[in-house]
């Protein structure tokens, strides 16, 4: 099995699981034991908080996951911090990269997003999905996750659908 760890899912509109329509997915991790991600462009409501919250899934998570663009904050690699790039130009942050996001300068905001929640998968079970017909896979970078607009990221990486002929 070929990991798709790194790369974005992007739902086909086939795919009407109404926590699923219209996503675009970070995968995280994917192996043989199932797989892990994030909904990269689905705001959520948050109360409280300094910055914007995304719903990364339907499954609940004990706080918050963030993602980051800022190869200066990632953790060496034989840190005991979180893993260094997950696809390339975004990185998993942790409580000191959470922190550093006020310390940023003004003329150069950091590139980040705080995710309530993410999406999982048993064995097999994203397989089956993309046998089925449900995801395109696309490959994902910083410039895509940080650069586009929410609202734009589903657009822009869902292939258009092939009209269907009249039968009139």
């Amino acid at each position: 099995m070929t990991s798709l760890a790194g790369k974005f899912l992007v739902a086909k509109p086939v795919l009407q699981d109404p926590n699923f329509v219209q996503t675009v997915l970070l995968l995280l991790k994917h192996s043989d034991e199932g797989a892990f991600g994030l909904v990269v462009n689905q705001p959520a409501e948050a109360e409280g908080l300094p910055f914007p919250v995304y719903a990364g899934g339907p499954c609940p998570a004990p706080g918050l996951i963030m993602l980051h663009g800022q190869r200066e904050w990632a953790a060496p690699e034989e840190s005991d911090g979180p893993p260094g790039e997950v696809a390339p130009g975004i990185f998993i942050g942790d409580a000191d990269c959470v922190s550093r996001v006020g310390d940023a300068p003004a003329h150069r905001p950091p590139r980040y997003r705080m995710f309530a929640g993410y999406s999982g998968w048993g064995p097999d079970q994203l397989e089956r999905e993309l046998a089925a017909g449900a995801w395109i896979v696309v490959p994902a970078t910083g410039d895509l996750l940080f650069d586009t607009p929410v609202e734009d990221l589903w657009d822009r990486l869902c292939p258009p659908t092939t009209p269907k002929p009249s039968l009139n």
